[in-house]
């Protein structure tokens, strides 16, 4: 897990030649004006999703993991929490979906995690070893209507 700014970004470009084309992009257009749903940057290798929805208390978020790619999870207005914690301290809820990259995954009562406030300017990157709960409500209680990107990176 990475948590970064847009500024700081071009310091971690030098991990893959497509996080780095991920960050020219993203450092050259205005996310808000970005349609809701999939925007193609390099096909199914990088894209965008955009979205907007409610806030949820934490106790009803889910845990999700990927095999293949990476996110930059990216909030465009409001605030939202998102926990970390590495995968391979969870346990399986469904079975891998490979057509979406998807698994829901849980962790166990008592289980430590990070926690993440996530607000317009910063960037979280999460790779396939991090197991991630995000769309908590940005301040524990209060639902809220969030604004979001995330780019999906392939990474194998």
């Amino acid at each position: 897990m990475i948590v970064t700014t847009f500024e700081d970004s071009k310091r971690y470009a030098s991990i893959s030649p497509k996080l780095e084309k991920a960050f020219v992009w993203l450092n050259s257009h205005n996310l808000m004006e970005l349609p809701q749903g999939r925007t193609d940057i390099e096909g199914d290798e990088i894209y965008i999703n955009r979205s907007s929805f409610t806030s949820k208390p934490r106790e009803e978020a889910r845990w999700e993991i990927h095999h293949h790619y990476l996110d930059i999870q990216m909030v465009l207005a409001g605030q939202e929490q998102m926990d970390v914690t590495p995968a391979s301290l969870t346990t399986n809820v469904d079975e891998y979906n490979a057509t979406t990259d998807y698994q829901q995954v849980d962790s166990k009562p008592g289980d430590s995690f990070q926690t993440i406030l996530m607000v317009p300017g910063q960037m979280t990157i999460v790779f396939p070893e991090d197991a991630h709960r995000p769309a908590i409500h940005g301040d524990g209680r209060t639902a809220a209507t969030i604004e979001k990107a995330v780019v999906k990176i392939r990474i194998d």
